[in-house]
C-alpha cells in the first residue's frame, strides 16, 4: 500500500496552455515590478541593506546589522562582486562605528558610484526572489486544486500591489515570503513521504529561512501544528530513503520525525555558522577596539528564559555573535516604538493594528475571492466522507482541506504572533501571509458551477485594474473602499505608505510646477535618499534621519513638501498630537527668538544677551524652536483640505501664503491635546 501523497490527490495532467500561462504571468510580473521600482529612489532601508551585504562580502564584517537577516543582503549584492563599486575604506569613521545607515549613504552618494546602477543591480536580484515566490505559489496551489486553481493563485500574486512593491525593493520581506512558504510546504510533504529529493529540498529551504530574518523562527510553532495533525491524522508515512515501505504505526512515525527534526536542527546550525565564516566574533578584527557596533535606541525587556539562552549562547559560543546580536536587537525594539493608525498615536501600538492594516491595504477582490474559496470548501464537503481501511485512510483519498493544512496553519499562527507583538510600524510585517492566502484562494477551483469561471475571470480582471490604478506606487496601495492611496496618509504611514522613495517624483513635479526655482521650497523628508543628488534645492525642515546641516531661516510663502510620516508626527521630537505642553514651550522659545532678532540691529543689546546666555544656549533654543514650529505647522496642515499635490502618495505638497503661515504659526491652535503621549 502506498502512503497518500499531498501532491497526488487532486493532480491531473497539465492542460495545454497552463505552463505558457505561467510564463506569461511571471513575465508580466517581472516587467511591471522592475519598471515601477526604477521610477522610485532609495527606500529607507535599501542603502543600509546593500551596504551591509557588500561589506560582508568584502570584509567578512558582521558587526553592522543582523536584525533584518543577512540572506537578502548577501543575495542582493552578488552583482557587486562583478561590478566592484567603490566602498568606504577601513579608516572611515562610520564604518569603524558600525553605523549601517551612514555607511549606506556614503556608499551610494559619496564614493563616486552611480546610485541608479547600484539600485538596479540589487533590485533585479530581489525580482528573482519574487519570481521564485510566484512560481512556488502556483505549484502549491496546483498541487491541491489543479491547474485552474494554481493559475488563479498565481494571477493574484502577479498583480498583487504588495508583491509588486516588495518584489522590486531590497528588503527582507520577499526573502521571508519565499523561504517561509517553501519551508512549510517542503516540511508538510516530507511528513508524508521521506525521499532524498524531499529531504534535500526541506533542508535547503530551512537553512535559507534561518538566514532570512529572526522572525522567521515562527516556523517552529507552525511545524509543531503540522506534526500534530500528521500524527493524529489517518494517513500513513511512506519511507523511500532505502527500500520503499509504508509506516502506519504512529510511534514509528514519531521516531522518524524526531530524527528529521534533529537533522534539520543540525543542518540549520551548520548553515548559520557557515554564513558567519565559522567565526564567533562579529568583528573582522576583534583585536581592534576601535571597531564597534552602533548602540541600540530601544531597550525593551526580554523574556528571562530567552535572555538566559542568549547569555549562555554567548558564553558557550553556541551561535555566532553576529546572529545573537540580530536576535537580541530585534527583541529589544518591539515594545516601545511609536505607532500611528487612523489619526491616532500610541507608544507600543495596538493589538488590532494588523487586522486594521490588512483591511486598509488588501484589495477588495481578494476578500471576494476568500468568500468564494470558502464556498469551494463547503461545496467539496458535500462529497462523501473519506472511507477508512482498518482505521487508516486509504491512499489517494486526502481531501483538499487536509492538503491545505500547512497554509491555514501558516496564516493563523503568523498573524497571531504578529498581533501579540507591538512592532506596529508597517503592514509589511504581515506580508508573508499573503502568498499563503493566494494558495488557499485556489479553492475557488472546487466550485463546479457552469457560470463560475466567467465570474472568477471578471474578478481577476477587476483585481488587475485595481492594481494598475496605483502604478507605479504600489507600496502606497490602499483599498479604494477606505479612500484609496490618496487618503492613505490619514490611516497609515512609515513603510505602509511612505518609505522615502519619492524624491525622483518630487524633482519631476518641481521641474514642471516650479521651473527655475521661482518659489522657495521647504522640504521635510523621511528617508535616507539624497535630495542633493536629484538637484532638489530647498530649505530643509526637521527630518528623519536628521542628516541636514542646521541653519537659521524664517518660514516664508512658498512650496512646502512634507513626507507623510513626518506630517503625522511620527519619528519626530514632538511625537503625537499638538498639545498644551508643546504650545507653552513654543511660545516661550518664540519670545526668546524674537528677543534675539530684535538685538540684531543693536550691538550693545546683542552683546548683553550673549554675555548672559552663551551662543550654545541660543543654538539649543533655536533647535527646540525649529522643531516646535514645524510640529505646529504640521498640526495645522493636518486639519486643512487636500494638499496641492501628493507625490507618490508619500510626499504631500502645499503652497502656503503669508496669511496661511500666520494662521499656522501664530493663530489659535487647531489641535490641542492635554499633554504629550507618555507624559513627556
Amino acid at each position: 500500500m502506498d502512503a497518500p501523497d499531498p501532491g497526488s490527490v487532486t493532480s491531473r495532467p497539465l492542460a495545454k496552455y497552463t505552463w505558457p500561462a505561467v510564463v506569461v504571468l511571471l513575465a508580466l510580473y517581472a516587467v511591471i515590478t522592475l519598471t515601477a521600482s526604477m521610477r522610485h529612489g532609495l527606500s529607507f532601508d535599501e542603502g543600509e541593506e546593500l551596504a551591509v551585504g557588500y561589506n560582508i562580502w568584502l570584509r567578512h564584517d558582521f558587526r553592522m546589522e543582523a536584525a533584518n537577516g543577512d540572506l537578502v543582503k548577501r543575495w542582493a549584492t552578488l552583482p557587486y562582486l562583478i561590478s566592484r563599486p567603490a566602498f568606504p575604506d577601513t579608516s572611515d569613521t562610520y564604518w569603524r562605528q558600525g553605523a549601517p545607515y551612514e555607511v549606506g549613504y556614503r556608499f551610494f552618494f559619496r564614493k563616486g558610484n552611480d546610485p541608479r546602477s547600484l539600485l538596479l543591480q540589487g533590485r533585479t536580484m530581489i525580482l528573482l526572489l519574487g519570481l521564485a515566490a510566484g512560481l512556488l505559489v502556483f505549484l502549491c496551489s496546483r498541487e491541491i486544486f489543479g491547474d485552474f486553481g494554481g493559475l488563479v493563485s498565481l494571477c493574484l500574486f502577479a498583480f498583487s500591489p504588495h508583491m509588486l512593491a516588495f518584489g522590486g525593493m531590497v528588503s527582507t520581506e520577499m526573502s521571508v515570503c519565499l523561504t517561509l512558504l517553501g519551508s512549510i510546504w517542503c516540511i508538510w510533504r516530507l511528513l508524508h513521504r521521506v525521499s532524498w529529493r524531499r529531504l534535500f529540498a526541506s533542508l535547503a529551504f530551512f537553512g535559507l529561512l534561518l538566514l532570512a530574518k529572526p522572525t522567521a523562527l515562527v516556523i517552529f510553532p507552525i511545524t509543531a501544528v503540522l506534526l500534530a495533525v500528521k500524527l493524529f491524522g489517518p494517513w500513513p508515512l511512506e519511507w523511500n530513503l532505502t527500500s520503499p515501505r509504508v509506516i502506519s504505526s504512529r510511534r514509528a512515525q514519531l521516531g522518524i520525525f524526531c530524527g528529521l527534526i534533529m537533522l534539520h536542527a543540525l543542518f540549520g546550525w551548520a548553515v548559520i555558522w557557515a554564513h558567519y565564516d565559522f567565526r564567533y566574533a562579529a568583528s573582522p578584527n576583534p583585536a581592534d577596539p576601535g571597531l564597534t557596533s552602533i548602540k541600540q535606541v530601544y531597550t525593551d525587556p526580554v523574556d528571562p528564559s530567552v535572555a538566559a539562552f542568549i547569555a549562555w549562547s554567548r558564553q558557550a559560543h553556541f551561535l555566532p555573535e553576529g546572529y545573537l546580536n540580530g536576535i537580541e536587537w530585534l527583541l529589544r525594539e518591539n515594545e516601545n516604538r511609536p505607532a500611528f493608525l487612523d489619526g491616532q498615536w500610541k507608544i507600543g501600538g495596538w493589538r488590532t493594528f494588523f487586522l486594521r492594516a490588512m483591511w486598509l491595504k488588501t484589495p477588495p477582490a481578494l476578500f471576494l475571492f476568500l468568500i468564494l474559496g470558502l464556498g469551494g470548501w463547503l461545496w467539496r464537503k458535500r462529497a462523501a466522507k473519506t472511507p477508512r481501511q482498518n482505521g487508516r485512510a486509504p491512499p489517494g483519498q486526502a481531501p483538499p482541506l487536509y492538503l491545505a493544512v500547512p497554509f491555514i496553519a501558516f496564516v493563523v499562527i503568523y498573524f497571531g504572533v504578529a498581533m501579540i507583538q507591538n512592532l506596529n510600524i508597517g503592514h509589511r510585517h504581515i506580508l508573508p501571509v499573503y502568498p499563503a492566502i493566494y494558495v488557499l484562494i485556489g479553492a475557488v477551483a472546487l466550485l463546479s458551477f457552469r457560470w463560475m469561471k466567467p465570474v472568477l475571470i471578471l474578478l481577476l480582471l477587476g483585481s488587475v485594474l485595481d492594481s494598475f490604478s496605483v502604478y507605479p506606487h504600489y507600496l502606497a496601495y490602499f483599498n479604494p473602499l477606505t479612500g484609496g492611496a490618496a487618503q492613505g496618509y490619514k490611516h497609515l504611514v512609515d513603510s505602509s505608505l511612505d518609505w522615502g522613495m519619492n524624491l525622483p517624483g518630487l524633482k519631476r513635479w518641481l521641474d514642471e510646477h516650479n521651473p527655475d526655482g521661482q518659489q522657495p521650497v521647504f522640504l521635510a523628508y523621511f528617508g535616507t535618499d539624497s535630495p542633493r543628488y536629484y538637484g532638489i534645492k530647498s530649505k530643509r525642515l526637521p527630518s528623519f534621519f536628521e542628516w541636514r546641516k542646521m541653519e537659521v531661516y524664517p518660514l516664508t510663502p512658498g512650496i512646502y513638501a512634507i513626507s507623510a510620516t513626518l506630517l503625522e508626527g511620527v519619528y519626530t521630537k514632538t511625537f503625537g498630537p499638538w498639545n498644551k505642553v508643546y504650545e507653552t514651550k513654543y511660545h516661550n522659545v518664540l519670545k526668546a527668538m524674537e528677543a534675539l532678532d530684535r538685538s540684531a540691529q543693536d550691538s550693545q543689546l546683542r552683546s548683553a544677551l550673549l554675555k548672559k546666555y552663551p551662543q550654545s544656549f541660543w543654538d539649543n533654543e533655536y533647535n527646540v524652536f525649529e522643531k516646535l514650529r514645524f510640529a505646529r505647522l504640521c498640526a495645522w496642515l493636518r486639519h486643512r483640505d487636500q494638499p496641492t499635490a501628493n507625490i507618490g502618495y508619500g510626499i504631500l505638497i502645499w503652497k502656503l501664503d503669508d496669511a496661511s503661515l500666520r494662521d499656522a504659526l501664530y493663530g489659535p491652535p487647531v489641535e490641542l491635546a492635554d499633554a504629550p503621549l507618555g507624559g513627556k
